[in-house]
């Protein structure tokens, strides 16, 4: 039969909080040391603090020196948590979870994997190395060898931090190192992503590459930034920005990539200096428009055009 001691139930109150909170903790085994001022916790651990649940086989209660009360709960041997708001549901699982009392900050480490499910599906899905989630914020963060899932969406990073409002839905998304997105058949590298839920915005800064493969069309991009607008399906990009499209290949200090009438990207319009290769021969323009289909170019702007080997045998000159 399960063992309930007295202290399965602490009831406090923190300095520098207006209310005061209840820790309830359902165990087989628990003891009191007062010499380390903790109670060990075993067999089959259940805590239940406000709206938070954490089950574990084993559990420490760490207790201030001073006040005696509780300030921190570390549970080991994999523990799971879960926070349930309306028809969401927030998981966290990792072989050691630390949860401090005062600030409701969770601390996951080693195999940490934390999950936001919507209607009983996730909808975002961080795995790595350690985590942190603020409760007060509800902000989370990741690092080491972070994989998240989100939506259609899989990225990469060695940093990432996650902000969700009150309902947990995702607000803005960070990712930082050696980061790599991708989705579908497309794929974007970079230093750092700023993706901004709901204005559907993402933007890449440092060595940005995107790899653009959709509806046939294949585009390849390389900028300092980029910018992708989801509800105009544009792509911005600036600093060096570099594109090439089958045997085009452009560059110039800004471009911008729109679709058709369809939503397909179908045209890039460079901005400023820019030159255009092609074999045999290249242009130089102020602006320069590249066309998918049907395939085009146009330069305008005080153009120059350089033809190569004219007058040769190389079969490759205009």
């Amino acid at each position: 039969m399960r063992k309930i001691i007295a202290a399965s139930i602490i009831a406090f109150s923190i300095a520098g909080l207006a209310y005061a909170s209840n820790l309830s903790v359902d165990s087989d085994s628990q003891h009191y040391n007062e010499k380390n001022k903790k109670i060990e916790i075993k067999g089959d651990v259940k805590v239940k603090y406000d709206d938070i649940n954490v089950v574990s086989p084993s559990a420490e209660v760490l207790l201030n020196s001073q006040t005696g009360k509780p300030e921190t709960v570390k549970f080991m041997e994999n523990a799971y948590s879960y926070q349930v708001k309306a028809d969401k549901k927030h998981e966290v699982k990792a072989k050691i979870l630390e949860v401090s009392l005062l600030n409701k900050v969770f601390r996951a480490k080693e195999r940490t994997q934390s999950t936001v499910l919507e209607k009983g599906q996730p909808t975002v899905i961080v795995t790595a190395n350690s985590q942190e989630y603020d409760n007060k914020t509800n902000t989370m963060k990741a690092k080491g060898a972070v994989i998240i899932n989100y939506k259609d969406v899989q990225a990469f990073a060695d940093y990432a931090e996650v902000n969700l409002n009150k309902q947990n839905d995702v607000q803005k998304l960070t990712l930082s190192g050696h980061a790599y997105v991708k989705q579908g058949n497309s794929q974007v590298k970079a230093n750092k992503f700023v993706h901004l839920a709901d204005r559907k915005i993402t933007t890449a800064t440092g060595n940005v590459f995107s790899d653009i493969n959709t509806d046939g069309t294949k585009i390849k991009v390389w900028s300092e930034f980029q910018q992708v607008n989801q509800i105009s399906n544009t792509i911005s990009a600036s600093g060096h920005a570099r594109v090439e499209y089958e045997d085009y290949v452009a560059v110039g200090p800004k471009a911008t990539v729109y679709p058709n009438k369809q939503n397909k990207l179908n045209r890039v319009v460079f901005m400023g200096r820019s030159k255009i290769t092609n074999k045999g021969y290249s242009i130089e323009a102020n602006k320069i428009e590249i066309t998918m289909d049907p395939k085009d170019f146009k330069a305008e702007g005080n153009v120059k055009t350089l033809l190569q080997n004219v007058g040769s045998n190389n079969s490759t000159g205009l």
